[in-house]
């Protein structure tokens, strides 16, 4: 929402400094006024990255953004950060309607306030691995619950996360509602790279 409002406050002024630029009349306090603002602007919403955090390290953030249902970005007082959400796979976004389903999902978890991150490891992409925990709840653990959301098998330690997937996929629930590539998102993606 930040970026989509600051994009749109840049157009705003950038329009407004070339539209001074091509009046003969404009006076050189306007332009400098404008181009004032729109570094204000620029710097009032730049966010940095917080340092990547080492293992074992918990934060307090606030969930910014979901980008899909095991990918979110989180606020903390060191900066921003992306987060993948540990030992679960969800559908990726053109996995139609799953990844959509998923992502919603996981929104409609995600708090308004704080979360605790609980950092586990950092992946080939850069991103913090963590649990994200509210109050006693695991939400990784909880999306697995609802069929959000399948176990990575290759990287999930914990029995409590297969025996909600078992749960999940005897009632039906989420992925688990047909048969389906969304069952198996990690060989959806090898059949079709980035």
């Amino acid at each position: 929402m930040q970026r989509e409002l600051l994009k749109t406050a840049q157009q705003a002024l950038r329009a407004g400094l070339n539209r001074a630029r091509r009046r003969k009349s404009s006076s050189p306090l306007l332009i400098l006024g404008l181009a004032a603002a729109l570094y204000i602007v620029g710097q009032y919403w730049y966010e940095p990255d917080a340092p990547l955090p080492s293992r074992g390290a918990e934060l307090i953030c606030k969930i910014s953004h979901v980008y899909d249902g095991d990918t979110v970005a989180v606020r903390c007082d060191q900066g921003k950060l992306k987060v993948r959400v540990y030992g679960i796979d969800a559908p990726e976004m053109g996995q139609r309607p799953w990844g959509e389903i998923s992502r919603d999902m996981l929104r409609g978890l995600a708090p308004a306030d704080r979360v605790r991150v609980r950092v586990v490891d950092t992946d080939s992409y850069g991103r913090t691995v963590a649990q994200l925990l509210y109050e006693d709840q695991d939400l990784g653990l909880t999306l697995v619950r609802q069929g959000g959301a399948v176990v990575y098998e290759r990287y999930n330690r914990f029995q409590s996360y297969r025996t909600a997937q078992a749960e999940a996929r005897q009632e039906q629930l989420g992925v688990w509602a047909k048969p389906g590539a969304q069952q198996k998102p990690w060989e959806w993606r090898k059949l079709n790279p980035r």
